[in-house]
């Protein structure tokens, strides 16, 4: 979907209206454009049949909202990644660096590092940096990095946990080696400190672990079937976000 300028318009008024703020002076105020102007594109949504007479969105408005807004965010994140390639980036320096002396940088452990190894990336240091402080760096480049898998365990209710040693011998059979440990919420919890795991990442774990795997390391994550309903609109999200991380749901 391509926005030409009044449908962009119309998008700002839709959030507006979405955030609960229904009169055309506030509308105006926050969109940054006339109280006429706001009348205007109101007309022009109602004659679309996206919002009512009463200002409130239709179930075809959602559906324009939320491929306007998909569309926006296609445009900013491919604009970004452009911008990306020439600003600044921290890294930890691998070896005594000085400033304006070119640099390899590379992943390593899920962070970006600087040193001597030839690769795709190169980079200006920006100061002097002795081994393992920050370095800042301009790259130029593409950084090698192989994304990591995400597997998601939906662990049964508490109500069918029987065996609590049987239980905890089906989590520890999905521990895998080098993979970060994740926990969303008190039984994902239960489970791993009972098989003799300690979490690598306990809150806002369905984003770390996404950001982990743009990282190049593999999570997996356990979340009772309960919690995991709940999570899905935001699990379909950041699906759409990162479309090349692999990921497995499975049921235990």
């Amino acid at each position: 979907m391509v926005l030409d300028q009044g449908e962009l318009t119309q998008l700002m008024i839709m959030v507006e209206l979405f955030d609960g703020v229904d009169k055309p002076a506030s509308i105006a105020k926050n969109v940054g454009i006339t109280i006429q102007g706001v009348n205007y594109h109101l007309k022009i949504l109602k004659k679309k049949g996206l919002i009512s007479e009463t200002n409130e969105i239709s179930k075809e408005g959602f559906s324009f909202l939320e491929s306007g807004l998909g569309s926006l965010r296609e445009f900013v994140s491919e604009n970004m990644a452009k911008i990306d390639n020439i600003v600044t980036w921290e890294a930890i320096a691998d070896v005594d660096i000085k400033e304006g002396e070119e640099v390899g940088i590379y992943m390593e452990s899920g962070y970006l590092h600087a040193g001597k190894v030839e690769g795709r990336a190169k980079g200006i240091s920006r100061n002097n940096a002795l081994k393992g402080e920050i370095v800042a760096a301009s790259i130029n480049g593409i950084i090698g990095v192989e994304y990591g898998k995400i597997q998601i365990c939906v662990l049964p209710s508490v109500e069918a946990i029987d065996d609590k040693e049987e239980f905890a011998a089906n989590i520890s059979g999905e521990f895998q080696s080098g993979s970060r440990i994740a926990v969303v919420g008190e039984e994902a919890l239960f489970a791993v400190s009972i098989s003799g795991k300690k979490p690598d990442i306990e809150f806002a774990s369905l984003d770390g672990v996404f950001e982990a795997a743009t990282r190049g390391l593999d999570s997996v994550l356990f979340i009772s079937s309960r919690r995991f309903h709940y999570l899905l609109p935001q699990l379909k999200e950041l699906q759409n976000r990162y479309k090349e991380i692999g990921l497995k749901i499975k049921y235990l």
